[in-house]
């Protein structure tokens, strides 16, 4: 069993093969390891003191990988990958234990996304519980014929998204303007998710970074915006072009976040945006969409499978033995 190096900067030769590595799995397992928020920090680096690496390497090459994001006053959250073709030699359960060991004072937590058998296997083994559920939820966009994804699949009929007559004079609905609305959306996102140990810590360095990716498009960026130019609500959508999982490379939407800042909330600004934003993607032609929600989150879940979501796949964090069972 390797010891990994701990790093709180990942030299870019490491970077790359992580990079490499993360692809590697990601063909094998048919489901992606690290999130997008990581794979950003691996290519541009972490603010100090926000992020540890941990890396184990074999003859110059990296076999395996965990990064671990620091929240004040929440347990770290990491996330971990070993080489397929490096896996059953115990790189696994060192990786857990190094982030384990180098936790900081509210202990971490790490996520086995798609509960890949080696990923349950490895934590659970290992003592590791699961504290925290999030559900993959999907629904066709239009309708999938016999033979595709399983189907048939019958796109189901998707309300106009129009404001409640109680609301249109006070907001109106636009898209997100590059150079303009940044200040604005990270306000009403950090109220909006307040209590969301990841969504909800985004800078503006973070915002930066994603409007660069090749996804980023503002016109699936929808506001929802009061008369002195606050940001009441949003629904940011993304396209993958690699299909994340849905199709055989045919490029799928996906809810990426929607928020309603506390003040507004009951107004029906959520529903109308993803209404908003579902019509742009399915406007785009695109067959599916896919989202992500905490599996406590009972109303969100009950609003999607509302518009014809069902759900599709389950992503578990689990904690450490002897660190607690309550849920972040």
């Amino acid at each position: 069993m390797s010891t990994p190096l701990v790093t709180d900067d990942l030299a870019s030769g490491l970077a790359d093969q992580v990079l490499t590595l993360a692809e590697s799995a990601r063909s094998e397992d048919g489901v992606a390891p690290l999130s997008e928020h990581t794979l950003l920090r691996v290519r541009h680096g972490a603010p100090s003191g926000s992020s540890r690496f941990h890396v184990i390497t074999e003859d110059d090459r990296v076999v395996g990988f965990a990064l671990v994001e620091r929240v004040p006053g929440e347990p770290d959250s990491g996330e971990v990958v070993v080489d397929p073709a490096h896996r059953g030699r115990g790189h696994g359960t060192a990786l857990l234990r190094s982030v384990d060991r180098d936790a900081g004072p509210d202990g971490v937590r790490v996520w086995a996304h798609g509960r890949t058998p080696q990923a349950v296997s490895v934590a659970e083994g290992d003592g590791w519980t699961a504290v925290r559920a999030l559900h993959k939820m999907r629904m066709p966009l239009h309708d999938i014929p016999a033979g595709e994804a399983g189907g048939p699949w019958e796109a189901p009929e998707l309300p106009e998204p129009v404001l409640r007559s109680d609301v249109a004079d006070s907001v109106r609905v636009r898209e997100f303007v590059v150079g303009q609305d940044e200040e604005a959306w990270l306000a009403a996102n950090a109220l909006a998710f307040a209590d969301h140990p990841e969504q909800g810590q985004l800078t503006l360095d973070d915002l930066l970074q994603r409007e660069i990716e090749d996804w980023f498009d503002p016109r699936g960026f929808f506001l929802a915006t009061t008369k002195d130019g606050k940001v009441a609500a949003f629904h940011w959508t993304k396209t993958h072009a690699d299909g994340a999982g849905l199709t055989d490379g045919e490029p799928v939407g996906e809810v990426y976040a929607v928020g309603v800042v506390p003040s507004w909330q009951g107004s029906g600004l959520g529903r109308t945006l993803t209404l908003a934003g579902l019509q742009h993607l399915r406007d785009a032609g695109l067959p599916w969409v896919h989202l992500y929600v905490d599996g406590d989150n009972e109303a969100a879940v009950r609003l999607y499978e509302s518009l014809g979501f069902g759900m599709w796949d389950t992503d578990v964090m689990y904690a450490p033995p002897g660190k607690g069972h309550s849920s972040a």
